[in-house]
């Protein structure tokens, strides 16, 4: 069993612990809690390590090519219940939400996801209005799931998946009352794992999910359940961290981030400011996005690392163009996928406005193919990220980190 909690200083990366598995190290006055988690790869990562995520839908070249105009993913709601108050969350005040139409029930939602099975859907995305994890018929929904052959990777603020009484609230009737024994229900199913991680530092990253004192170590266990769970001993893992958004508040942590995750076979999806909900309003952008050239650097640092430590090599860099979300498989989600929003509408991509229908209103199938994703994307290995190519991410980012690449 892991223990809770030890204390890592973020720019040596040295760990401490003593005999209540706790201490404190302050840098730059700032305390950073980290749990105490083995290293599975402390040098080179093995020949052939799939640097991808189950089920986050991120496909080969040779699996787009395959599948071409195929709908092979989609990002859904799966609810609006959230007890959090994220400043910066993408999907409050969203413009997508702005109709008369009523959120989907649940056998509406199981109804489009059939739909999507007869266009070749093998996983599915929550990207959240809400968190997820407290929605009682979240774990239903992963089992139906898994007996379609589906799989499920769940983006969470893990307040749910680290907290007993919570979990008790929610999932008593499954006959669940602790947050380990949901994890552990969960391993059983297809289901993986994206936990929002922008943070070692409570008082920033408590600050973050809008003042929520406590939400750190509640975020720690759950990371600490979902490991202990096994969520990170498959590979590929079905376990990731998510640092994104990345702002000038927890800029300076999302590369310790990553690497402490990719020794401890985590994924990791570092995602630059969306530009959707909140997020869209440039004050907000202006206010709070790091300079191009940080960007620039964050991402020749993560790619330094792959290639020295055998998750990449340049020459595939090269070939695959680099990626939106940095670090990773090209995105390609919007050449292969859509997204279903809690009312039904549907769009490109998490980071798109524009309602390409309504599944109420139109078949998921004409949605599909009459979409700009189908008729302008299908087959595209390496999508990049029109919503945010020339706004949250620099004209000539992805050419300029090639060429910093090559120099070293």
């Amino acid at each position: 069993m892991l223990t809770l909690i030890s204390v890592a200083v973020l720019l040596n990366i040295s760990y401490f612990k003593n005999k209540t598995d706790r201490c404190t190290v302050i840098n730059k006055n700032k305390t950073e809690i980290v749990p105490f988690i083995d290293e599975i790869f402390s040098g080179q990562f093995p020949i052939g390590y799939p640097n991808v995520m189950q089920y986050f839908g991120l496909f080969s070249r040779e699996e787009i090519e395959n599948n071409q105009g195929k709908l092979l993913m989609l990002d859904v709601d799966f609810g609006r219940k959230c007890s959090l108050y994220c400043p910066e969350c993408f999907r409050r005040y969203n413009l997508v939400d702005r109709s008369f139409y009523q959120d989907l029930t649940y056998q509406e939602l199981l109804r489009v996801i059939d739909e999507a099975r007869k266009l070749g859907l093998q996983m599915v995305k929550i990207c959240g209005a809400g968190e997820p994890t407290e929605g009682p018929l979240f774990l239903q929904f992963a089992r139906d799931l898994t007996g379609r052959g589906i799989g499920l990777a769940c983006f969470t603020k893990g307040h749910v998946l680290g907290d007993d009484g919570a979990v008790r609230k929610i999932y008593e009737a499954e006959g669940i009352n602790t947050a380990s024994q949901l994890c552990q229900e969960l391993i059983k199913l297809k289901v993986s794992f994206m936990l929002s991680c922008r943070s070692f530092i409570p008082e920033v990253q408590d600050r973050l999910v809008g003042k929520v004192d406590g939400y750190t170590l509640k975020r720690n266990q759950a990371l600490v359940n979902l490991v202990d769970a096994g969520f990170n001993k498959d590979i590929p893992t079905r376990l990731a961290l998510s640092p994104n958004p990345i702002e000038r508040v927890n800029y300076d942590e999302v590369y310790y981030i990553y690497t402490w995750a990719r020794r401890r076979n985590m994924f990791v999806i570092p995602v630059f400011l969306m530009t959707s909900g909140r997020q869209i309003n440039q004050k907000f952008i202006a206010r709070n996005d790091i300079s191009e050239q940080k960007k620039i650097d964050l991402a020749i640092r993560i790619y330094r690392f792959n290639i020295e430590n055998g998750l990449q090599t340049l020459k595939q860099i090269e070939q695959e163009g680099v990626s939106a979300i940095v670090g990773m498989n090209p995105c390609n989600q919007i050449g292969c996928g859509l997204y279903v929003t809690a009312n039904g509408n549907v769009v490109g991509c998490p980071g798109f406005i524009k309602v390409e229908g309504n599944v109420r209103q139109t078949s998921l199938k004409d949605i599909w193919l009459q979409s700009e994703n189908f008729s302008t994307r299908a087959g595209v290995f390496n999508c990049k990220c029109p919503p945010k190519d020339g706004l949250t991410i620099p004209v000539d980012f992805y050419g300029r980190v090639i060429q910093e690449l090559k120099k070293y």
